[in-house]
């Protein structure tokens, strides 16, 4: 039986999970620097001020995977206004996630938290920071549209786009 919940528990975490229990977000992102994961300087998220997105993704999420581009239009959109972050989290194949952040046209940093620093249990997630440094919102989701995205950032982080 045991073996049958381990095969559901990687099933799981191929597809990602949109729907995954709310968890509380800490108040602060960890005082860390991460790597960049396409050779630009480093991000040390404690210092992190917004307005700022971050979203955590991996390159074996499948979710992850389709909503790359939706990231990439906010950032070409509103990235003067509000700060954009990908953090390739608890993935072991840089060079897989490099090839898909390039495939996806992303030009927002990314940086790699492979130890990993940020706690974290689902794929995908959405952390918004705001001019304080704390986490405003924070919730495993798809994002499935700029809109939807736009609409988040509007709520909790007060920006008008």
């Amino acid at each position: 039986m045991s073996r049958v919940a381990a095969l559901l528990l990687v099933a799981l975490l191929l597809t990602g999970c949109g729907s995954a229990p709310k968890q509380a977000a800490p108040a602060r992102l960890p005082d860390v620097t991460l790597a960049s994961l396409t050779g630009g300087p480093g991000v040390d998220l404690g210092s992190l001020r917004g307005p700022a997105v971050v979203n955590l993704w991996a390159q074996w999420c499948k979710p992850c995977k389709r909503e790359l581009p939706i990231y990439e239009s906010f950032y070409q959109r509103h990235g003067a206004q509000v700060s954009v972050l990908g953090v390739d989290w608890q993935d072991v194949q840089a060079d897989r996630a490099r090839a898909l952040a390039q495939r996806s046209g992303v030009t927002y940093p990314l940086v790699v938290d492979s130890k990993p620093a940020i706690r974290n249990r689902f794929l995908p997630q959405l952390l918004l920071v705001d001019s304080q440094g704390r986490i405003a919102f924070h919730e495993y989701i798809e994002i499935t549209s700029l809109d939807q995205l736009e609409r988040l950032v509007e709520k909790h982080l007060g920006v008008s786009l």
